[in-house]
């Protein structure tokens, strides 16, 4: 991890050392304890088909990578969360660990990366409107200039990165050849990745799969909503949907924003306490969701994470046994 990484995860630590400190112990203890463990279970089972559909949305798009079936997709997927949440990297490492998961499928690590950039761009588009629809619900229910701006602000986004892609479009397939082109003066042996990432790019031509994608990871965004109000459901609390909709799509984009952060620490925390005390919801619980959430997280990562270095572990296996039977 790098010297920035660490600042920010040391930071991270302190925010919500001063949190728990100035909220208490005890109250976010008892907050938790409504839970309770089957229901900690209910929010883990509720959460994967979330990320089954995260997959198929990267199915759509990564198909040229020489892997037909969907199910390979969706478990490279869940590694790469497991990896940005449970793991000590931030969502860039997550991002690599999930191609590199793809590629013990037998996809090759040039196709698979290119594929993976595509899932992120599509993935981050579909956050921009979601993070819209939450601030004309949170204007809606609590009218207030800083809200007008905001949404100003992301509709300037919305306009502009839309504008943007339809001009990138055509030009992609153009742009990543020169860039693989200068890549292989310097080191030739990327020219056999070069043509293999060219065609994964080269799905951008086609609207249909793109389309697919980009509404599958907006529903996944609305399901994250409804997850969070049964979180709420689940301790006992009653928060109104469109309440729990305006928590979780906020949240979502300062996390996004906040990427380069192992695992959002603290930046999670922060804008829980926040966004929970606009509609009377006290510190103690809004760090008592975001603790369910990252527990809900390391349940699920746990198992997703020793299958994968079982995975790779065997693939090590298989590339040494033919060097010693040739030696």
């Amino acid at each position: 991890m790098r010297i920035a990484g660490l600042l920010a995860l040391a930071a991270g630590l302190a925010l919500i050392a001063f949190l728990v400190f100035h909220s208490g112990l005890a109250p976010i203890a008892s907050t938790l304890s409504m839970l309770g463990f089957w229901g900690l279970a209910i929010v883990a089972l509720a959460h994967l088909p979330i990320i089954g559909l995260l997959g198929i949305s990267w199915w759509f798009v990564g198909r040229t990578v020489g892997l037909a079936n969907w199910d390979r997709f969706v478990w490279a997927r869940a590694v790469r969360d497991a990896a940005a949440e449970a793991l000590p990297f931030s969502q860039l490492g997550g991002y690599v660990i999930g191609a590199r998961a793809l590629t013990l499928d037998g996809a090759d690590g040039a196709s698979s990366a290119a594929s993976t950039l595509l899932d992120l761009i599509l993935e981050f588009s579909a956050k921009l409107p979601y993070l819209l629809l939450g601030l004309l619900c949170l204007q809606w229910i609590k009218p207030s200039s800083p809200t007008l701006l905001a949404i100003g602000f992301t509709v300037i986004v919305i306009v502009s990165f839309a504008i943007l892609g339809s001009a990138m479009r055509s030009r992609a397939e153009g742009l990543l050849r020169r860039s693989f082109d200068r890549f292989v003066t310097r080191w030739p042996r990327l020219q056999a990745s070069r043509e293999r990432a060219v065609a994964a790019f080269r799905m951008v031509r086609h609207s249909g799969p793109l389309r697919a994608s980009f509404l599958l990871h907006l529903c996944c965004w609305f399901l994250g909503a409804a997850e969070a109000w049964l979180i709420f459901r689940l301790m006992h609390l009653s928060v109104p949907l469109r309440s729990a909709f305006v928590i979780d799509s906020l949240v979502g984009a300062i996390r996004a924003f906040a990427f380069l952060v192992p695992g959002a620490i603290g930046v999670q925390e922060g804008g829980y306490v926040l966004l929970c005390g606009l509609f009377g919801l006290p510190a103690e619980v809004a760090l008592a969701f975001s603790f369910i959430r990252r527990a809900r997280d390391i349940l699920i990562a746990v198992p997703i994470l020793l299958s994968w270095k079982y995975r790779e572990a065997a693939a090590l296996l298989a590339e040494r046994k033919p060097r010693t039977l040739e030696n």
